[in-house]
């Protein structure tokens, strides 16, 4: 049995506080920022670091406040250290190579500072100059951030192993030997989000599957990982089309006591059931009788299945001789042809489908509920509700499809 498997998941990749990102940055970022000149002539500056970072996170930007002390020097005169915090805001974006960028915007201090400070016989505006400075300070700021946010969290690294580990089939169900066979189609990225101190990054993978029963699925060469596909939204939601097959043996078990060495009336003459088949044309349905009686042959019928997910009856509709027996028909036996037999194999092949529609659908739900792609990695399903899609008619077999609906993501643990 193969069921087709359509999921749109997503998973949130990384999920930490401005807090963590602060230690971080707290652990790396030197005392030193900043030794040389200034935009005002003959006026040198050493920042220094003078206290921890903070980080917070909200309308989806970084707001970085770093603490400094400030000296300021001229010839062979030099200021006490100026203690001041300068703001930062960041933004990240994601590079071709699949690499977190940040960008880092100056907000200005947070502190008042005097307008004017006296050195020697000159006075120096203290805020131009360190606005003056910002900018050689932001670049190295960027780029430092931006390696760090990196570390954090190596994009491209963990989402290539559950792209990789995606492909290669997994045993889902041991009892009906279920394995579940996917296959990538997209990458999808969501803006950064920070919100409230929290700090998350989002992606979604759109992939097509099998759910297999029986022998493992030989595993196929992997698919490249694609470039990023930036979206603004995900659909959460999942579709699993789950078969229950009716083999054509199980409804001729049914059906044949029904019909076999049975008479059968119409239009004054009778005519008895020898013999009964059925198999699969096409997307009919073909019914095989051998008569004798008042009629002696081999008469074939076809006949369109349906299913009806609210009763889970399986039942036959518009079933008719095929053309070469309505042909031969006409011309030997016109009162079979108008008679009774074809309603008396539409109500005698009709058969409840629920025990195997509810197996597959718990079988499933089981399956997806907590499954594991990898170390720390599951893929979870929530199946929501049950609908019809289709009625397939095969050799051996008529697999009755209904799909399910529900919300998947990947779990980090």
């Amino acid at each position: 049995m193969r069921e087709f498997v359509l999921l749109d998941f997503e998973f949130s990749y990384h999920d930490d506080t401005s807090d963590d990102l602060a230690r971080v940055l707290n652990q790396t970022i030197s005392k030193e920022i900043y030794k040389g000149s200034t935009k005002t002539k003959g006026v040198a500056a050493d920042v220094v670091r003078n206290g921890p970072i903070v980080v917070s996170a909200a309308d989806n930007f970084l707001y970085i406040t770093l603490p400094i002390a400030m000296t300021l020097s001229y010839g062979m005169y030099e200021l006490k250290p100026i203690p001041l915090k300068l703001k930062f805001k960041a933004t990240a974006g994601v590079t071709p190579d699949w690499r977190l960028n940040t960008v880092i915007y100056y907000q200005g201090l947070s502190d008042l500072v005097a307008e004017d400070v006296g050195m020697g016989p000159l006075s120096f505006k203290p805020r131009s100059i360190i606005e003056g400075i910002t900018q050689p300070i932001q670049k190295p700021l960027s780029d430092l951030i931006s390696q760090k946010i990196n570390d954090l969290l190596p994009l491209k690294v963990q989402v290539t192993k559950v792209w990789n580990t995606a492909q290669k089939p997994i045993l889902i169900d041991k009892k009906y030997s279920a394995w579940l066979k996917l296959t990538p189609q997209e990458v999808m990225l969501y803006p950064l989000y920070a919100q409230k101190n929290m700090v998350k990054l989002s992606i979604s993978i759109n992939t097509i599957a099998e759910l297999v029963i029986g022998a493992e699925p030989a595993a196929e060469t992997l698919r490249p990982l694609p470039n990023l596909k930036l979206v603004n939204t995900f659909d959460k939601t999942f579709r699993i089309i789950l078969n229950a097959d009716l083999f054509y043996k199980d409804l001729l078990a049914i059906a044949a006591p029904l019909l076999l060495n049975k008479k059968f009336d119409s239009d004054g003459k009778s005519i008895l059931v020898k013999s009964f088949d059925l198999y699969g044309n096409g997307d009919k349905l073909v019914v095989k009788l051998e008569t004798e009686g008042a009629l002696n042959g081999l008469f074939y019928l076809t006949a369109r299945p349906v299913f009806n997910v609210e009763t889970g009856m399986f039942s036959v509709e518009d079933v008719d001789f095929d053309m070469q027996t309505q042909d031969l028909l006409l011309k030997t036996a016109d009162w079979f042809l108008h008679g009774t037999i074809r309603g008396i194999i539409k109500e005698k092949l009709n058969t409840n489908m629920t025990k195997q529609l509810e197996e597959s659908r718990q079988m499933a739900g089981k399956a997806l509920d907590r499954m594991q792609l990898m170390d720390k990695v599951f893929l979870k399903c929530d199946i929501k509700n049950l609908k019809f899609k289709d009625a397939i008619v095969q050799q051996d077999k008529i697999s009755i499809q209904v799909y399910t609906e529900g919300e998947s993501a990947i779990l980090f643990q």
